[in-house]
Order: C-alpha cells, then structure tokens, then sequence
C-alpha cells in the first residue's frame, strides 16, 4: 500500500503541474493524450484503492454532488467595489487626492487590465482551498466552491513548500474570446440558448448548483491581489503580491505595468484602449492601483471602495434605436422615474430594450419624445441612459412628452413601495407586514402614512385576505415593539431619495435630532463624509416640504419613541483589530456590535489602532500590538461591556480610554 500511495502522490504532483503549466502559464508541456494517459492511471489507482482518494486529487475535481441551496458566508475581509473615473480629469483628481493623503510629490501607482468578468474570493488553509467566495454585498458572500473546483486554473493546493497558514486572494472569473465563441457554436449546435456576453455565461455557470455545469464551461480565472496572509512574510507592493501570486500557482495578468506619474497612467490607459479589441479576454477598463501597501493602509477606504485604487472606464458603447413608448417606474422609496422603452439593441455586450430618463427635467430638457431616434448607451457598461436625440431623424407627428394629470395606480404603487421600506428591516424592522398585505393595507386606504400603520385596529387587519386571528396579534404586536426604534433606521426608513443606509448612520451622528436635522443646511450636509452635493441636495429638499414635516410629526404623536439607546450612541473616533478565537461570539459579530456604536475595525495593526480585541489564541497581531504600545482588551470584560444595552456612550468611552 505505501507503493501505491507513493505513486498516487507522485501521479497528483505531476497532473498538477500539467495543469498549471496548461491553465495558468499557458505553456503546455505533454500532449493531450499523455495528459489522459496520467490522469486515467490515477484514477484507476484511486478506483481500486478507496482510502488513497483525497480531497485535493485532480481526479476530485468535479466530484462533488448538486447543492440543494447556497449557503451565506462572511468575508475574511471586506471586499470592496471600485470607484469610477470616466475621463482624464476625474482621474487627474483622483491622483491629486492620492498624493495628498500621502503627502507625496509623486507616487507609483500599479496598473492592471479590468477583466470583465466575476469577482471571487479564494481561502486557502494550510496550502489548500477550503473555500471560495462570490462578492455579494461586499461582506458576505455565496458559497461557490464546489463550482470553483472544476476551474484547472485555480490551484487545488498551492505550489509553495512552506505556504501561509491562511491565505485569502482576490480574483477574477471570466471566459476567454475564443473560448467563448466556441461555447456558443457549441450552445447551437445543441438547439440551445446562446450566451448574450462572456460575462454571463461565466456568472450563470459560477452560480449552479450542479459543478457539472461550470466544468462545461471554459472557465479561468486571474488573480489580482492579496486580503489576508498569516504566517507569512507580507508583500511590500502591489507588484510584489502579484508575484507572490504567481509563485503559489495563480493565473495573474500578464498585461500589468508599474507606473512613476500620472502622465504614465494616462499613456497605459491609452494603450489598452488602443489594443481592448486583439486582447484575449474582453476588458471594460484600467484599474490604477496605489503600489506600496503601507500607503493603501494609510489611504484606507470609504464605505464600499478603497481610496487607494480606482477603475479608469472605456467610454460606454453608444448604438442607434427607436423610441417605443416612455413608461413611469417607481423606486423602492417610492420615486417616480420615466423610462424609455426601446427597440431591442445591442450595446456594450447587452441587449437593451429599456433606459432611464432619469427625470422629467431630463425628458423636457433632451426633448426625447416616442417615435424618436435617439442614441442609447450603457453607462459604465452596466446602466443603459439615453444620450442624445437625432433631431432630424424625428418623424413629423412625434409629440412632446407631458407627465398624466392623473396617476392613480402610480400613486398608489409609490405609496406601497415606501411603505413597504419602511417598514423593512433594516428600517422600523416590522415583522409580518409582507409586501401583499402592506398592498392590500393601501388600496383599503387603511394606510396613506407612515403613522397609519400604528393605528391599525385588530378587526380592520381580520377584514384583509388570507389573515387570521393569530396573524393579526403578532402583526399588532410587531408594530407595538417598533414604535421604539433609532434615529438611524427611522432616517433609512422614511425613505429620502439617495440616503441609503450607511448614508442615514452617518447624517445621525452628524445630527443628534429631527429638528437640528431639519435645520442643517447644504454646507452643513457636504462636510459628511461620502455626502455630495446630489444627496445634500435630496436632504434639504425633502426638509424642506411640509407633507415630510407633518410626516413626521404624525408618527412622533402616533407614540414613535427614538431611543438614545446602545444601537444609537456612536463613537466615531475609535478603531480596533479583532484577532484570536472566542468563546461566546464570533469575530463578524463582535465586529458588527463594535461598528453599531460607532468603533470602526480593521485587519492589520498599525499605530492608527486605538486597540485590539483578544481572543484565544491571537498570534502575530498580539505581538505587533504590544510593540507598537496599543492597548489590549480581552474578550471576558469586551463581551460584558457588549451585554449591557443601555450603557451610556461616557460610560463606554470611559471603558476605552481607561484600558
């Protein structure tokens, strides 16, 4: 037995290296059928000798069974999304600004080809992949790794002798132009559905919960940078991580440049552009990164992208079509926004059939009327807009647009959809009122407020379909439990255009009170941070109507109580690392309860930390703290300061400055 396990080991390494000598370095060695040859020796080994199967195998690849579901998982850390830039000046501000946070009279910046494809989060343990990761909303994720496995590019286990003992890389899944071409002469030939873009076709097959159907596919994937190492030595630069990468077995681009100006940025971009089309993989865009990584530290990032990097975009492709008809569309905060619906086109990788018009200032102040020809594109390749009229192209009957006098089904669909995120969870947090009720609630004009809803009488719910009596006490219930609730989510929940929520957390901590908030003036709004002038804007203008004030007013006087409560009392100048193992909570959640009062953590010490929380078995980050001098809390007195609810924000200030 120890003979064949020595030659199943053998036989693993060098399929392994075949693959990565194939599917990352592009550089075949052996033939196809040798390759085959190897590949079915081991498997007849694994075959008739059960227990040397291992998990890792090449052979393993696409063994595993259908999911019945994806499951939710955390980020190690957060994955964020990129800023934009769309022109030289956008981007000349952006190198303006880097330089400044550093105080730098020049920086290296990193560029590297934007792959249009799937962004992915691959967690190695020990050398081996243990999970791998969609973006999700930044902070979770789906579980995709029985698909990731199928893909030859993305190593099993990695090359190096002595790996990280974990190890989190950033990549990007995508299908080649050839290869997707080929997949859909194959599509047809098979009398099945063709693949619109590249794109899709990779994303749709990621998202199977049978891996059969990503093995199908021609999947690669390039990886373009470091999250998380421990246990050892850290890359300096961007350049050294793709180095690093590449030494592990990672597929990187070979298209990446170090850049000493921004007179070089600019030339790379033009480059690329220049050569998008003979490239072997489509491309939407340059992404410029800050080179050294202590520098990235120092820019650090803003709520969903990284100030150190950023996406310089290929103009959005632009194409010819016809106006059908202009529609009304109502957001989920109950804004009316007109859409052009189009003659089906194709841009940017997509067929369009609609477009947004943004406003109705917009509609009257491009003239866009149905029956015009007008020029449509899809702005940052995602978000079809129309861009202009052909004027002469307008046929003679074609009339200006007028909005109807009357809206009544629009009206009500506005009323339903804010209702309906008010009393979402991460609103007032309402449980039971689903989306059919709240519509029945409205069109029985049970509800034409916000403050309707905590005058609900039990007999008028018995009266809605399909609610019984038990339903309505929970419903009644639930509505009871929300009157106390926060500034935050009462702020998210009445629904101001453009204040999302972390929008809302950051107008509450500027802002202690309705009225003070009510009072606040534009230059007031813009010195937030991550609030322009749009959304300051949006802020005064709702204050400033008195429909929103007697809103409000109405649900203070219905018995809405905003508590000054844990939830609320924020302190904004703290920030900790997490790091060890803990008993009672897990690291996402201690992280979650921290950033609920304000505390703002991150991955890596360094002397911007105020503090580290400790768990067992914490490692290098105990060690760096104690020589940098940062204070240390372990876990038992964090968790009972988490416990009391109602503590004060002195008192927990006290608690951290005392340590």
């Amino acid at each position: 037995m120890d003979d064949k396990k020595k030659q199943a080991t053998v036989l693993r390494k060098e399929l392994e290296n075949h693959n990565h000598q194939y599917y990352v370095l592009d550089n075949p060695v052996v033939s196809d059928y040798e390759f085959d040859s190897l590949y079915q020796k081991l498997l007849q080994l694994e075959l008739d000798n059960p227990s040397l199967v291992d998990k890792y195998s090449p052979t393993q690849r696409v063994g595993a069974e259908p999911l019945a579901a994806f499951s939710s998982v955390d980020h190690l850390s957060p994955m964020l999304s990129l800023g934009n830039v769309f022109n030289s000046e956008q981007f000349a501000d952006f190198y303006k600004r880097a330089k400044q946070t550093i105080n730098a009279s020049n920086i290296d910046f990193f560029g590297e080809p934007k792959l249009d494809g799937l962004a992915i989060s691959l967690v190695y343990e020990d050398g081996n992949l243990v999970r791998a990761v969609t973006r999700g909303n930044g902070k979770k994720g789906e579980d995709v790794t029985h698909n990731a496995r199928t893909i030859k590019s993305i190593p099993l286990t990695l090359t190096a002798l002595s790996p990280p003992s974990l190890l989190e890389v950033r990549g990007e899944i995508y299908i080649e132009k050839a290869q997707f071409q080929a997949l859909n002469q194959r599509q047809k030939a098979g009398d099945k559905k063709t693949f619109v873009n590249s794109r899709n076709a990779a994303a749709g097959a990621l998202r199977q919960l049978d891996p059969k159907v990503a093995a199908s596919r021609p999947l690669t994937i390039c990886c373009y940078g470091i999250s998380r190492i421990e246990n050892h030595a850290s890359p300096a630069t961007q350049k050294d991580s793709l180095q690093l990468l590449k030494s592990f077995g990672f597929r990187v681009s070979e298209d990446t440049v170090l850049l000493k100006d921004e007179k070089e940025c600019v030339l790379y971009f033009e480059e690329l552009a220049a050569k998008r089309q003979s490239l072997a993989y489509d491309i939407d865009g340059v992404v410029f990164k800050v080179n050294r990584i202590s520098d990235q530290k120092l820019m650090g990032a803003v709520a969903k992208a990284p100030r150190w990097a950023v996406a310089f975009k290929f103009a959005a492709e632009e194409a010819r079509t016809l106006v059908r008809a202009i529609d009304l569309q109502v957001g989920r905060t109950g804004v009316l926004t007109p859409v052009a619906r189009l003659q089906p086109v194709f841009v940017g990788g997509a067929t369009v059939t609609n477009a947004t018009l943004h406003n109705f200032e917009e509609v009257a102040r491009k003239d866009i009327r149905v029956g015009d020809t007008v020029i449509v594109r899809r702005a940052g390749d995602v978000i079809p807009e129309v861009v202009k009229v052909l004027f002469e192209l307008r046929p003679p009957d074609a009339l200006r647009y007028e909005m109807p006098n009357e809206l009544p089904d629009i009206a009500l669909e506005q009323l339903i959809k804010k209702v309906i995120h008010f009393v979402s969870k991460k609103a007032l947090d309402i449980d039971g009122l689903g989306d059919k009720l709240i519509a029945q609630l409205v069109k029985q004009k049970y509800v034409v407020g916000f403050s309707d809803l905590f005058h609900l009488k039990k007999e008028r719910l018995l009266l809605l379909e399909r609610l019984g009596s038990k339903s309505a006490d929970k419903i009644l219930s639930a509505i009871t439990s929300s009157k106390r609730t926060t500034f935050r989510r009462l702020i998210y929940g009445i629904g101001i255009p453009g204040v999302g929520e972390e929008t809302a957390a950051r107008l509450t901590d500027a802002f202690d009170s309705i009225e003070k908030m009510q009072s606040g003036t534009i230059e007031q709004f813009e010195k937030i941070p991550d609030i322009g002038t749009v959304v300051s804007q949006s802020i005064l203008d709702w204050f400033s109507k008195a429909e929103n004030i007697e809103e409000l007013t109405q649900l203070l006087s219905a018995g809405l109580v905003i508590e000054k409560s844990y939830d609320d009392e924020r302190i904004i100048n703290f920030v900790c690392v997490i790091t060890g193992s803990f008993d009672s909570m897990t690291r996402s959640a201690i992280a979650q309860n921290l950033n609920e009062i304000g505390i703002r953590t991150s991955n890596t010490v360094s002397k911007s930390v105020d503090f580290l929380v400790c768990g067992d078995s914490p490692g290098s980050k105990l060690e760096k703290a104690n020589e940098l001098g940062i204070k240390v809390i372990y876990q038992g007195e964090l968790i009972r300061l988490l416990d009391e609810k109602t503590i004060s924000k002195k008192a927990i200030r006290a608690f951290f400055e005392g340590k």
